[in-house]
């Protein structure tokens, strides 16, 4: 098996390949849709959940504390931690979505997709020029040769 990406040759066995990383066994659509769907429920129980227990919160603050600057300094600060994870994960919901739509139609968000990672062709005025193979015994041989000793 060869890696669509880079073309390497990989074992059937693997999920990702050794040379780039990428992901040999794409997701199915069903999964896409069922990440989407646990995701948005995700950021709804946190958004209800964070509402509570920030209700609760104050209440209980109100009865120890004379200082309503407080209370509302710390209301904002906790308003402002939730809707900080709230958007973090509405962007995990817009890019599986988005992940969704340009694997049925790569045409419907096209700055989304990712580009493949492949060599350029070879075009013909890239190629070396042809040499003829050099002999492996070049230069080697000679210290074989048989040396004339002069002798006086």
């Amino acid at each position: 098996m060869y890696c669509e990406r880079c073309g390497k040759q990989i074992d059937d066995s693997l999920n990702y390949c050794n040379g780039c990383g990428a992901n040999l066994r794409p997701e199915s659509p069903r999964s896409v849709k069922s990440l989407a769907a646990f995701l948005i429920a995700a950021l709804t129980v946190t958004v209800v959940a964070g509402l509570v227990i920030l209700a609760g919160l104050i209440v209980a603050m109100l009865d120890k504390s004379s200082r309503p600057e407080t209370i509302f300094g710390f209301a904002a600060a906790y308003l402002s931690v939730l809707f900080g994870i709230c958007f973090l994960i509405m962007r995990q919901v817009s890019k599986v979505i988005d992940a969704e739509l340009s694997t049925r139609d790569p045409s419907a968000v096209a700055h989304v997709s990712t580009p493949m990672v492949q060599p350029p062709p070879l075009s013909t005025n890239q190629l070396d020029e042809f040499r003829e193979p050099a002999s492996v015994t070049d230069h080697t041989t000679r210290a074989l040769d048989e040396v004339r000793i002069k002798r006086t």
